[in-house]
């Protein structure tokens, strides 16, 4: 997410501090909330991408809190 503060990872929580080349803002989208954008870092980025879509690898963080939430009203 894009916050006044600066950018904030959706998927660990943590403000991304691009002052590096080699960390990046990284911008993806979830088949279960069409529309939206989310952020992540690129620590981040590796991981979501080495779930290969099963969302209880994702580290702790919101996106997994949400998933959490959303299995358990099921």
């Amino acid at each position: 997410m894009i916050t006044s503060s600066g950018a904030k990872c959706d998927v660990c929580g943590k403000f991304i501090l691009p002052l590096l080349e080699s960390e990046r803002v990284n911008a993806f989208s979830i088949a279960q909330a069409p529309g939206q954008t989310f952020h992540c870092d690129n620590k981040c980025k590796e991981a979501i991408i080495a779930t290969d879509g099963d969302w209880e690898k994702l580290p702790k963080g919101p996106l997994r809190k949400a998933y959490e939430d959303a299995s358990v009203r099921k």
